[in-house]
Parts: structure tokens; C-alpha cells; sequence
């Protein structure tokens, strides 16, 4: 029955996924061991969308910890129960802290059984820019799983999780799997001190997660980064189109660490940047297009080609997503109103993703419903088979109408403006050749 249930809960998770983000990237799924005991650490900055993304993301059948109170919110106690989700009792929720030796002990348990184990070490969810300082329970789990049962075959896999925009209904998601970390070294080591291998072990998971993750110096300096790499990384290319998120990603990592380098190294030149950067990118936004509009060439045979193509899938589209947005409009509409009542940056995706579970299936059996009553079975049968493929369909046709109008829009705006945006393209080549100076520089200090 458990795997079963296992088996529920995955293929549950995979479908939400695949509903609330529009494309999720996963890097170095080589990287977990197969069959054998796995202690997969993660960022935690997404709420319940975190887990419901790993489990989908990795495919391992994880046992996730989580904090007690969890279980006293209406609703939320089924499925934690339906994914054999195991507490953990925290003394700022004023919980009984004793109990946390039931918890380490289903850990071992499970992860001396081959299973899987899923935490965040974090502790908390949170939006700041970098992680959070890690508890120490994942490698108090990872020894006492070692030295207690002899688990050689355990390994700890940092999984870092990062978002488009994180709040967002049909954004990018990107997991990245880093390298196994061996917990045995530290279970063998003898130390006066008891508890040095514990904090050994978490700084060198901690290490481990910072390479699969994002860490800025603060959210302003978070937000100067990406955008200086954006213009540096965006090439030049027909039709506007987003860099994959694997690809940004080690970009913006890639300045991260330069940024350090070169704020010890040169700070008014970092500073002077930084304005030029901030300066450009209120241009950009004052004329209402993107980084990837102003990288478009936008040739005129590719533009007729991209507009005959999207009105004739959109027209192909039109009848089940006119049906589909009649059907799931009202639902879509109270997930969002639902999000705006939250009170941390971390819960409107899981507003979204959970409430989205349990509304529009509600709402599709109302209609299927008034359908039996004013027409007969055949007719909701009909309808009950309809409302989730119209639904969907909907929501690829608003995607789609959505980019076409953006990218039409910022076409015409460059079009009509071309003085402006030909000083905009001036600016970000001339941003360009500053950051590069600067790269020269650093690896010249490098060297």
C-alpha cells in the first residue's frame, strides 16, 4: 500500500509541476545514486512548492521532513499523512523538542532501509538573496544513520532550486543536482569534541548547496547582477527569446563571484558600472520592452513567418480555450485573489498550486452539474472529459496571445522610436565593453 501511495503522490506531484510551470530545467540528475539510501538537502524559498518540485524534478520517492504545526492547518494534515511526510518538532513553534528523537529515528530507519530522505536545513523559507545558515540537522541524520546501522552506501546530494519568478503562475523553475557528499569520513572521526563532526559535515553541505544555488551580497546588489548579466549574456538573434535558465544561471554566477573580486579590487569602477547599469535599465523599462527585444534583429521575412504561424495556431486553439477559459475563469481568478492575502513573498505559489488543486475540479464537477440537469448524462460525461483538455488548452492559448502581443508591441515601440532605441542599443553595447574590461582585469589579477 505505501508504495502505492508512493507511487500517487509522484505522479500528483509531476502533474502539478507540469501545470504550474511553464518549462522546469534539470541539471546532474546523474548525480543521484540509484538503489541506495540518499539524503537529498535542499534551498528552501518556495514554501510546499519546493517539495512537490523535487519530487518531481529528481523522481526519488523521498520521505520529507517538516515542521510539526504543519499538521494543525485544515486540510494540509491529509496530505502530509499521504505523502509519509515525518515532523519535526521546533522549540521557537513551542513544540516538545524530545520528540525530535522519534523523528531522527524514522530517518534512520528509512535511510537504512535504501530509502530516501528529503529535508531543508535551512530551516525556514525565506526571500533572502543567499542562503540562510544551516541547522545541523541533516548531518546529525547522516551520522547517526552511519554509525548506527553502517550505512557505507549513504550519500548527502545538495538539490538547489531556483525560480524565474517564484510567485508567478506559469514561470521557469531550475534544479540543480550537485556532486554526493560521503558522510562516513565524518561519522569515523574521533574528536574530543562530540559535536565538531556534526558542524564539520554541515559546513561542508552547506558548501556543497552554495554550488548549486544562488548567493547574492543583498537583494539590491541581487538585482545590479542580473541585470548586468543579462545584457552580457543575451546575444544577438532574430526573434526575441529568454536565455534558458541553466544558461542564466551560470552566468549570474559566473558575475557573482567576479563581483566580489572586483569590489576589492576596484570599487569606483564596480560603482560607476553599477549606475551606467541602473541608469539603462530604467531606459529600458521607461520604453517598455526587455533585454530580448533590444537583442532582436527582428528581419522581416522571420516576422511574417512568426505572425502567420501564431495566428494560425491560435485560431486552430480557439474553440477549446474559449470553452476552457469559460469553464475555469472564475477558479483561476480566486487562486490569484487568494495569493494577494498572503503575508510572506514565499506563499503565493503554494496558494496558487494547492488552491488550483482543489478549486477547479470543484468547479468542474458545478458545471458538469448544471450540464446534467439541463441536458442529461451524455451531456456531462461530455463535459467532465472537456473541462480539464479545454482548460489546458486555455491556458496554452493565453500563453501564447500573451508573448505574441508583448513581442508584437515591443516591435512596434522599437519600430517608432528608432532614434531612442538606437541609443539604447548604443548604451548596451557600450555596458557590454565595460563588463568585458572589467573580466579582462580580473583574470588578469587572477593570473
Amino acid at each position: 500500500m505505501r508504495s502505492f501511495l508512493d507511487n500517487v503522490v509522484a505522479g500528483l506531484a509531476r502533474a502539478c509541476v507540469r501545470i504550474f510551470f511553464r518549462r522546469v530545467e534539470v541539471e546532474g540528475l546523474e548525480n543521484i545514486p540509484r538503489g541506495g539510501p540518499v539524503l537529498l538537502v535542499a534551498n528552501h524559498h518556495n514554501s510546499l512548492v519546493d517539495p512537490v518540485l523535487i519530487l518531481a524534478a529528481t523522481k526519488v520517492r523521498a520521505r520529507f521532513l517538516a515542521k510539526s504545526t504543519l499538521w494543525d492547518v485544515p486540510g494540509l494534515k491529509q496530505i502530509l499523512q499521504l505523502g509519509a511526510v515525518i515532523p519535526v518538532f521546533r522549540a521557537q513553534d513551542g513544540s516538545d523538542m524530545s520528540q525530535n528523537q522519534t523523528t531522527f529515528r524514522a530517518c534512520h530507519e528509512v535511510l537504512a532501509g535504501g530509502g530516501a530522505i528529503a529535508l531543508f536545513p535551512e530551516g525556514i523559507s525565506h526571500n533572502a538573496p543567499h542562503l540562510a545558515r544551516l541547522k545541523t540537522g541533516a548531518a546529525r541524520i547522516a551520522i547517526g544513520t552511519v554509525a548506527d546501522y553502517g550505512s557505507d552506501a549513504l550519500r548527502i546530494v545538495p538539490v538547489g532550486l531556483t525560480f524565474e519568478e517564484k510567485g508567478t503562475f506559469r514561470s521557469r523553475a531550475l534544479v540543480r543536482i550537485g556532486t554526493p557528499i560521503d558522510p562516513r569520513p565524518f561519522a569515523a572521526d574521533e574528536n574530543e569534541d562530540p559535536f565538531a563532526p556534526v558542524r564539520e559535515l554541515t559546513e561542508v553541505v552547506e558548501a556543497g548547496l552554495r554550488e548549486v544555488t544562488l548567493n547574492y551580497p543583498s537583494t539590491r546588489e541581487a538585482t545590479l547582477i542580473d541585470r548586468a548579466a543579462e545584457v552580457y549574456s543575451t546575444g544577438e538573434r532574430d526573434l526575441p527569446g529568454r536565455m534558458a535558465m541553466a544558461e542564466a544561471f551560470s552566468a549570474r554566477q559566473a558575475f557573482i563571484d567576479a563581483y566580489h573580486r572586483m569590489r576589492a579590487l576596484d570599487p569606483a569602477r564596480v560603482d560607476a558600472l553599477a549606475k551606467r547599469v541602473d541608469a539603462y535599465a530604467h531606459s529600458v523599462g521607461q520604453m517598455k520592452v526587455r533585454e530580448e527585444h533590444l537583442a532582436a534583429r527582428f528581419p522581416s521575412e522571420a516576422v511574417v513567418a512568426q505572425t502567420f504561424g501564431t495566428a494560425w495556431l491560435l485560431f486552430f486553439w480557439l474553440p477549446l480555450a474559449t470553452l476552457g477559459t469559460v469553464i475555469s475563469h472564475l477558479p483561476y481568478r480566486l487562486c490569484g485573489v487568494l495569493a494577494r492575502f498572503t503575508k510572506t513573498d514565499d506563499l503565493p505559489s503554494t496558494v496558487k498550486l494547492f488552491g488550483g488543486f482543489f478549486l477547479f475540479p470543484v468547479t468542474w464537477a458545478v458545471w458538469c452539474g448544471l450540464a446534467y440537469s439541463a441536458f442529461g448524462g451524455a451531456a456531462a460525461l461530455a463535459l467532465a472529459l472537456l473541462a480539464p483538455i479545454s482548460t489546458w488548452f486555455a491556458m496554452l492559448f493565453h500563453e501564447r496571445y500573451e508573448r505574441f502581443f508583448d513581442d508584437a508591441t515591443a516591435w512596434l515601440r522599437l519600430r517608432f522610436k528608432k532614434e531612442e532605441a538606437g541609443e539604447l542599443r548604443q548604451e548596451r553595447e557600450a555596458i557590454r565593453e565595460d563588463v568585458e574590461a572589467l573580466r579582462a582585469l580580473d583574470d588578469r589579477h587572477r593570473s
